[in-house]
C-alpha cells in the first residue's frame, strides 16, 4: 500500500508528513520512502493550541478539532503536490492528530473506572478535503481494552526495527523520550516499552526561556555542547513524581506543562551565556538520566546490545553524547537502516493505518497494558473507500 501518514507530536509545532510504500508484514520490514516533508505551524496556530492547556471552553475545543483538520489536509494536499504522485495512487492517509490531552492514570466516577486521551485534527475533514479514506483516533481502542494508549507505535518499531542478532532499543527522542525493548527473539509478548519523560518539551523549553521566545530550540545542541552540566540542577528536575514510577507508564503535557517549567526557572538568574548554555547541557543531561533510569531501574535484565534513535532530538549531539555515556551503547540513527528519524512517527502510523483496514491488531499489551491486542482506529472513508476495499480483497497475502 501506498500511505500518507500525518502526525504532530508533543513538541506542538508542526505536522510532520510522509508518502511511503509498505512491503509484506514481516519483520524487518521494508518501505520505500516517496516524500518527507515538515510544515509549521503559523504563529497565530501555536497561541490557539497553547491556549488549550488553560480549560479551554467546549466550543474552542470543537472548533479547533475541525479547524486543525483542515490544516493537516492542507499539509497533505501540499505533499502530494511537492512529490509529484498522483493522489489516486495514495490508499490511506493516517493521521495521529495532535495530543490535547492524555490520562494515563486510573479515576474513579460514580463507580466507572476509565483512562483517556484526546487528540483533534477531524480525519473526516481531511478525507473529504483530500478524497483519501484517512484513519484517525489511533488510541481509544487500547485504552477500551483497559491499556494506556501510549506508547502506541511499539507494533510498528517491531516491524521496522526488528534484528534477529542483537537485542534492541528503539529510542524515541520527541516531546516525550520514550523506548521500545525488541528481543532478538521476535517474541510479541517480550516486548516492553515506557515513556521516560519530557524530552523536547524540556529542552525547547529552556531553549525559549533564555532567549525569551526567540530561539525555538538548540540547533544541533551547539549551546548545551558549550556548556557543563550543574547536578544541582538535574537534582531537581527529577524529583517530579513520574519518574518514582514503575513503568511501564506514559505521559504528556498534562503532567510536564508550561507551569511546571516556570516552577522548575523560578528563583534561577541566568544572565550570562556561559550560564546559559549550562542550563541547557543540564538539561540535556537531566533528559538523558530519565531515560538511561527507566531503563536500568526497570529493564537492567533485557541484555541491550544496540540502540536505534529516532525523532527530533537525535539531531541534538549533545543529547546523543550524554545518551551514549549513559547506557553504555553506541546510538545508531534510524536512517541508517532505512527509516528517516524525522519520518519515523507518521510512517508507524501509517503502519497502524494499514493494519487497520486490514483487521489486524496494532498494540502490544506488554507494552500498553491492555488486556488483549485491538485493532487500532476509526475509518473516515473517502471518494477511494469503495476501491479500496475491492483492492483488499484481492491482495490475500496481506492477509496471512
Amino acid at each position: 500500500m501506498i500511505i500518507l501518514g500525518l502526525n504532530s507530536g508533543t513538541s506542538r509545532d508542526s505536522v510532520s508528513a510522509v508518502i511511503f510504500e509498505t512491503g509484506q508484514f514481516k519483520a524487518p520490514m521494508k518501505i520505500q520512502l516517496y516524500a518527507h516533508s515538515d510544515y509549521a505551524y503559523p504563529a497565530w496556530l501555536e497561541k490557539e493550541l497553547v491556549k488549550l492547556e488553560h480549560q479551554p471552553s467546549l466550543e474552542h475545543i470543537a472548533r479547533m478539532n475541525f479547524l486543525l483538520g483542515e490544516f493537516f489536509a492542507q499539509c497533505a494536499l501540499r505533499l502530494i503536490k511537492e512529490s509529484e504522485i498522483s493522489s489516486e495512487k495514495i490508499d490511506l492517509i493516517a493521521s495521529h492528530g495532535q495530543t490535547i490531552g492524555h490520562f494515563p492514570a486510573l479515576k474513579k466516577i460514580h463507580g466507572y473506572s476509565n483512562r483517556a486521551s484526546l487528540q483533534i485534527a477531524e480525519p473526516c475533514v481531511i478525507a473529504l478535503r483530500t478524497g483519501i479514506t484517512t484513519i484517525g483516533d489511533f488510541r481509544s481502542a487500547d485504552i477500551a481494552g483497559y491499556g494506556q494508549g501510549a506508547p502506541v507505535l511499539t507494533y510498528p518499531e517491531y516491524l521496522l526495527f526488528f534484528s534477529p542478532e542483537k537485542n534492541r532499543m528503539a529510542l524515541n527522542l520527541g516531546g516525550i523520550a520514550n523506548f521500545s525493548l525488541i528481543p532478538k527473539t521476535g517474541q510479541l509478548g517480550k516486548i516492553r516499552a515506557s515513556d521516560c519523560g519530557p524530552c523536547n518539551m524540556l529542552l525547547d523549553g529552556l531553549s525559549r526561556a533564555i532567549s525569551r521566545g526567540r530561539l525555538k530550540f538548540d540547533p544541533q545542541g551547539r549551546m548545551a555542547l558549550r556548556g557543563e552540566p550543574r547536578e544541582k540542577w538535574i537534582r531537581a528536575w527529577l524529583k517530579h513524581p513520574f519518574f518514582k514510577k514503575p513503568a511501564p507508564k506514559t505521559t504528556g503535557r498534562d503532567e510536564f506543562d508550561a507551569s511546571w517549567l516556570k516552577g522548575i526557572l523560578r528563583g534561577q538568574r541566568i544572565k550570562s551565556q556561559k550560564e546559559r548554555a549550562d542550563l541547557l547541557r543540564s538539561g540535556v543531561c537531566a533528559v538523558a538520566e530519565m531515560v538511561a533510569q527507566c531503563y536500568f531501574d526497570n529493564y537492567g535484565d533485557f541484555g541491550m546490545e544496540e540502540v536505534i534513535v529516532s525523532g527530533g532530538g537525535s539531531k541534538n549531539q549533545a543529547l546523543i553524547l550524554e545518551l551514549t555515556r549513559r547506557l553504555g551503547r553506541n546510538l545508531i540513527l534510524s536512517d541508517a537502516i532505512g527509516v528517516p528519524a524525522l519520518a519515523k512517527e507518521p510512517i508507524g502510523f501509517g503502519i497502524l493505518a494499514q493494519l487497520c483496514v486490514l483487521g489486524k491488531a496494532g498494540n502490544i499489551p506488554s507494552a500498553t497494558g491492555a488486556k488483549a491486542g485491538a485493532v487500532l482506529g476509526k475509518i473516515c472513508p473517502g471518494k477511494n473507500w469503495r476501491r479500496l476495499i475491492q483492492g483488499l480483497g484481492l491482495k490475500k497475502e496481506e492477509l496471512r
